[in-house]
């Protein structure tokens, strides 16, 4: 009876310690604490959509209310195992964890990507970007600067934090050369027209022309353009024909299978954590 009552004794605050699952994912981004207005949820999530559909990199943010007692590290870890971030075989995962009761945060990240987003990166991501974001109550801002930030560490660059002004700036710069290829790619896929994207180039070239000079550069823009952008309209439009077909759908039309929402997250791939990352607090 002594016996049984000293493990029961030790047990119990393991016990009180250990993982509850939030829940099932929400996306790509999963507000159990409610720290977004709808508007924030849906733009970081087309953030972290457009990186999965360039690169096949799974960027989960997940913000829970508390931690109910556990450590960020074994959360994040657990979660990282229940949800499986990433792609199987790849490991390339990363979690980006958010818990206002208790001030903390953690990235956590898959083992196909350490090389890339290192402990140390992660570590400046969350003291240099995320900490005076959250301090001030700008949760969406320390969010969307993060995934700036973890989308350039998993491109092969130094993450580098910049003054406030040129880094919103030079952040923006970077998402609107990544959406456009894919806005432009679901819209003449859809098309019933295959010479659309000549003319859309056809216009680019003129403007270069109007900027630049008709005489050497628009020359040369607006024929090259033209063909480009033909080009490119002919390859979107077959795949997205052969994807009707077969529904397995191309990733700039959100997904690489179709999944009758619409929607452009049908859940995680298998991915496995590392233990790699950084933890901190604000």
């Amino acid at each position: 009876m002594k016996i049984s009552a000293i493990i029961f004794a030790v047990m119990l605050p393991i016990a009180a310690l250990a993982y509850m699952s939030p829940g099932v994912p929400q996306g790509f981004v999963s507000d159990f604490a409610g720290l977004l207005t709808p508007e924030q949820k849906q733009d970081l999530e087309m953030k972290a959509q457009a990186l999965f559909s360039s690169s096949t990199n799974e960027i989960a943010v997940v913000t829970v209310p508390s931690l109910g007692g556990d450590t960020a590290e074994n959360f994040s870890t657990k979660l990282f195992e229940d949800w499986k971030i990433g792609k199987r075989g790849k490991d390339n995962g990363v979690l980006i964890l958010i818990a206002p009761a208790e001030r903390a945060m953690r990235i956590e990240v898959g083992y196909g990507l350490e090389g890339l987003l290192t402990d140390a990166q992660s570590s400046v991501i969350m003291s240099k970007i995320m900490t005076p974001r959250f301090q001030q109550g700008d949760f969406y801002g320390g969010i969307s600067g993060a995934l700036d930030a973890v989308a350039t560490a998993l491109g092969g660059a130094k993450v580098v934090v910049p003054e406030q002004q040129s880094s919103s700036f030079s952040g923006d710069f970077f998402w609107l050369f990544l959406f456009i290829p894919i806005w432009l790619a679901s819209i003449l896929g859809r098309s019933k027209s295959w010479w659309l994207g000549g003319v859309l180039g056809g216009i680019s070239g003129v403007v270069i022309g109007f900027i630049y000079g008709f005489v050497y550069m628009g020359a040369v823009a607006i024929p090259s353009l033209v063909v480009l952008g033909l080009l490119f309209d002919f390859v979107v439009s077959r795949s997205y024909a052969r994807a009707r077909l077969t529904g397995n759908y191309p990733w700039w039309i959100g997904g690489h299978r179709h999944l009758g929402g619409g929607g452009g997250f049908g859940g995680f791939g298998g991915g496995r954590s590392g233990g790699g990352g950084a933890s901190g607090r604000w």
